[in-house]
């Protein structure tokens, strides 16, 4: 029975210590929500350091067209990531026939069976796959991908690092 009064009384404690933390949290919410509405002062002169705060720091000023125009580029570079790019250094792909895809998407599944026996693959000899995959075309690519991934994520194939 002791034990339960015991229990009882810290738990009263701690409970009323956590409504005080709460009280005093929100407390200091209103006294931010207030002071966010006042006005700031503004910098009469970056000359003298010791003036500078943050309280009283301002973004510099950017009209609407000149925020539209950083827009614009922004979006644009998104949109056509290769034209943001440098030039390309390698010729653009040529098309191949449906038996060297064949042959390629063999070749790739050849070589993850070749890394399966292994059991590892080091980062070069990752690399030399991903360039043979990136040279398939999309749906074998998401193929050999797919299957490359199984393959580690099942622990027989060990990327080394």
């Amino acid at each position: 029975m002791k034990w339960l009064l015991s229990l009882s009384a810290a738990q009263t404690v701690l409970l009323a210590a956590l409504g005080l933390k709460v009280v005093s949290i929100d407390m200091q919410m209103n006294e931010l929500a207030t002071g966010a509405d006042a006005p700031t002062p503004q910098i009469q002169s970056a000359a003298d350091p010791a003036q500078l705060s943050w309280d009283n720091a301002r973004a510099p000023s950017v009209d609407a067209a000149e925020m539209r125009a950083i827009l614009k580029e922004e979006l644009a570079a998104l949109e056509h990531p290769a034209r943001a790019a440098a030039a390309p250094t390698e010729a653009p792909q040529t098309r191949l026939t449906p038996e060297q895809i064949k042959t390629a998407a063999n070749a790739v599944a050849a070589d993850i069976n070749h890394y399966r026996g292994v059991g590892a693959i080091n980062p070069g000899e990752m690399e030399m796959l991903q360039e043979k995959i990136a040279k398939l075309p999309r749906s074998e690519r998401r193929a050999a991908l797919t299957e490359l991934a199984r393959a580690m994520t099942r622990g027989e194939i060990d990327g080394l690092m």
